[in-house]
């Protein structure tokens, strides 16, 4: 069928957000964000779960912060029409709980976190062009993060969280000789690990360094084909393996004066682990699809400002430069990915034991023509632009 290498392809892709990092979602928490996700040297709440493990040792007492992001990207293939096009609104939440156990001179910090670092949908008409691509894809990796982390000295703290990822996907999308509808559902758990170092020179002077290790995640499921003129309605187990990358970032944080921070942080994801994946759906006709993806390991570039109005009001702003992990031989609607800038601002309200923390983040591409892509149809220029909010409120006890 000529569906079935389509059908392969776009198994346990996602849409991704406000960044060029195929379906890795990078926001997770409002005072980070609004700063252009300059928060690795800085980590000083809750979400340095997440940020920078090292950061925990900063916390006195105990800290439960949660919140999430709305985003609503717009992706079109320009001169398509309206099939062509996809509003693709997401909500992705975040919650951190951190802890001293009451020891606030204790070196040792523990905290858990739960977020969705991984994957988003992508909805098309199921008239539209891409029908025999997808019309419905949804994937999620929720990560749940215990985490420990260690004060050496005044200077250097080191943290190390487990992540325990549990993923799952759905995919629609319709076949086209003979015409008929294919179906993909499937779930699946995975281990990885987080580190994080955090290292300030002086009050001035702050470096930290992250690092979330690889990890493969087997979804598991049933692979459903359904040819009504050839009265063919046939579901199999089905099982696929998706290798998930590695990634590093570092920042470095200078504070000219105590209420005002300036950071500049990279990061790096290693998308280029991700090339050929095969589908196993023993007696269907989709088992042993080959899935090229052919990736490539992209850079963001991140900077930040933050400034204390007051004992209550703070303000922030940011700027970040993400580089395209999808090759024009690969590109699909699903994963319309784009060399992107991203601008930010935030605005924070705190109490000694409430804050509230309010981003807004707009994401621009210069359009991006394609090529010779394996599907045919996603040839052509296409634009994309993006808006997301993010909340967070933090209490302290």
């Amino acid at each position: 069928m000529v569906g079935a290498a389509a059908l392969a392809i776009v198994i346990g892709t996602g849409m991704p957000e406000a960044f060029a990092l195929g379906f890795r979602n990078p926001d997770q928490d409002a005072r980070a964000t609004g700063q252009g996700e300059a928060f690795v040297a800085q980590a000083d709440d809750a979400s340095a779960i997440y940020y920078n493990p090292g950061g925990l040792t900063q916390i006195q007492g105990t800290e439960i912060t949660g919140g999430g992001i709305l985003t609503s990207p717009t992706f079109r293939l320009k001169g398509d029409g309206p099939g062509g096009e996809m509003d693709a609104e997401s909500f992705i939440p975040h919650l951190y709980l951190a802890t001293d156990f009451g020891a606030s001179k204790s070196p040792w910090r523990l905290g858990i976190g739960v977020n969705v670092p991984f994957g988003n949908r992508a909805t098309y008409p199921s008239n539209g062009p891409f029908q025999y691509i997808v019309t419905y894809n949804e994937m999620q990796v929720i990560n749940i993060q215990p985490t420990v982390a260690y004060r050496f000295n005044e200077h250097l703290s080191l943290g190390a969280g487990l992540n325990i990822y549990d993923a799952s996907t759905i995919l629609n999308m319709h076949n086209e000789t003979p015409p008929g509808h294919l179906h993909f559902d499937g779930d699946g758990l995975a281990l990885g690990a987080t580190a994080g170092l955090m290292w300030k020179i002086t009050p001035q002077h702050t470096i930290g360094l992250v690092y979330r290790s690889p990890f493969t995640v087997t979804l598991k499921g049933n692979a459903v084909v359904n040819i009504p003129a050839y009265e063919i309605h046939a579901s199999n187990s089905a099982r696929t393996s998706i290798p998930f990358p590695q990634s590093v970032a570092a920042g470095y944080a200078f504070r000219p004066i105590p209420k005002l921070k300036l950071e500049a942080d990279i990061d790096w994801t290693d998308w280029n682990t991700l090339n050929t994946v095969v589908l196993h759906a023993p007696g269907s006709v989709l088992n042993g699809q080959k899935i090229p993806f052919n990736w490539m390991d992209s850079f963001y570039y991140e900077f930040g400002v933050q400034y204390d109005v007051n004992s209550h009001w703070t303000v922030r702003g940011g700027y970040i430069y993400s580089e395209n992990t999808v090759p024009n031989s690969t590109f699909s609607p699903t994963v319309p990915d784009y060399d992107r800038h991203v601008f930010s601002i935030g605005l924070g309200y705190s109490t000694t034991r409430f804050s509230v923390d309010l981003a807004y983040q707009y994401s621009y591409s210069p359009d991006r023509t394609v090529n010779d892509s394996v599907f045919a149809r996603a040839d052509g220029t296409w634009a994309t632009s993006a808006n997301a909010a993010v909340l967070t409120t933090s209490v302290k006890f």
